[in-house]
């Protein structure tokens, strides 16, 4: 089947913004009495400290109706959906002050160029963000002008924070009318790789916060970023045109051709069942 559409999963795949949520998440626990994470709000996140690397693995990417929970839980707290609503209400409010006190460029290099590639293949661009509406609305107007190629994902196929937990990969497939068989998903965290594939959608991993490596084990392809991703290549998987060779359990393919290599040689695996 043809690819028809790109489902693009906002944290670190349009935004690397994830010190700035999490900005606004030490402050509402401080306001709670709670224990902040001590982990430096930078927009990377290298391989160092045990807190950073605790809540990279374990809430990095993470929708806000699930992350906040799990981290109240994680200090004995237990929060009913009042209470939820009314700290994703402050959460939003204090990410929208921390990003007008922001003057980094806080785009995932090459989107702009990827969301031209995509108009070009005239492919639907559904876009998932685990955060707010207002949150979402906020980024898009502060980065829009100084990106044009954001008026795409500003009036694209979406869905937020706001909706549907827990299925929100399906949900955007309804909305774009596509098969999961017709979609890719560009994914950087671990939740939306496994929210992405257990909605049965083929997964492009890229390499924003974790190791090129340990993508490989959980998505269908995985890239450094987005100037190695080869559209010609993927869009003739989708479409049977390629030959599918096997390949080790729990591995997938890089779209980076290897050296010396043609890169019209470098196998590319099926999906996972």
């Amino acid at each position: 089947m043809a690819l028809q559409g790109v489902i693009l999963n906002w944290s670190g795949v349009v935004a690397d913004d994830e010190g700035l949520h999490l900005q606004a998440i030490n402050q509402l626990l401080v306001e709670e009495n709670l224990r902040p994470w001590t982990v430096v709000a930078t927009q990377r996140w290298p391989q160092s400290g045990s807190q950073r690397e605790l809540y990279r693995l374990h809430y990095l990417g993470r929708p806000d109706r699930e992350r906040l929970p799990a981290l109240w839980g994680e200090q004995g707290r237990v929060l009913n959906p009042k209470q939820l609503e009314e700290l994703l209400k402050r959460k939003a409010l204090y990410y929208r002050q921390a990003l007008e006190g922001h003057t980094e460029w806080s785009l995932i290099p090459g989107l702009a160029e990827t969301l031209e590639t995509l108009e070009r293949l005239q492919l639907k661009v559904g876009l998932l963000c685990g955060q707010s509406t207002a949150e979402l609305s906020a980024f898009l107007e502060r980065f829009q002008s100084r990106c044009p190629a954001l008026t795409r994902l500003a009036g694209s196929y979406r869905v937020t924070g706001d909706e549907a937990p827990g299925q929100r990969h399906r949900l955007l497939l309804q909305r774009m009318e596509l098969s999961a068989q017709a979609c890719l998903s560009i994914e950087a965290t671990y939740p939306g790789i496994q929210s992405a594939r257990s909605a049965g959608i083929p997964v492009l991993a890229l390499a924003t916060f974790f190791p090129l490596h340990l993508l490989q084990r959980r998505a269908n392809w995985a890239a450094d970023g987005y100037h190695q991703v080869e559209w010609d290549r993927i869009r003739n998987w989708f479409a049977g045109r390629q030959d599918r060779p096997s390949t080790p359990a729990g591995g997938a393919s890089s779209c980076k051709s290897s050296q010396g290599s043609p890169a019209g040689k470098i196998s590319m695996p099926s999906p996972k069942e």
